[in-house]
């Protein structure tokens, strides 16, 4: 069994259901999703601010390598969340892809406290 085949059949097996939409293009699957942890923040945009820390909570995402993920438009749906993809890349053995990993963050309408208004 190759590495690839293995990844693809432990994600098929053991991760969470998933909906991706791609620009309207939806698509079923399995992944995993998890939030990451605090010591990862700091290597994926986390932000102080004035009245402390602001809270951009981020996603890590694992998925099949025939997952079709675009940066700022797919958006994915597990569990009763929707999550958008802000950095993804492959996974590679030699030429083989092996998986999908993505930064993804929660999605929705943004907050007033997202506006920045140049003060500081």
């Amino acid at each position: 069994m190759s590495v690839q085949s293995a990844v693809t059949q432990s994600i098929r097996k053991y991760g969470s259901s998933v909906t991706i939409n791609n620009g309207g293009e939806l698509r079923s699957g399995k992944a995993f999703i998890e939030p990451l942890r605090y010591r990862n923040k700091i290597y994926i945009g986390g932000e102080l601010h004035s009245l402390g820390v602001l809270r951009r909570d981020k996603y890590l995402f694992i998925g099949t390598p025939e997952s079709r993920l675009d940066e700022n438009v797919t958006v994915i749906e597990s569990g009763g969340s929707k999550y958008i993809v802000k950095r993804r890349e492959t996974y590679f053995v030699g030429d083989s892809p092996v998986y999908v990993w993505a930064i993804l963050a929660e999605y929705g309408e943004r907050a007033e406290d997202d506006y920045d208004d140049g003060a500081n």
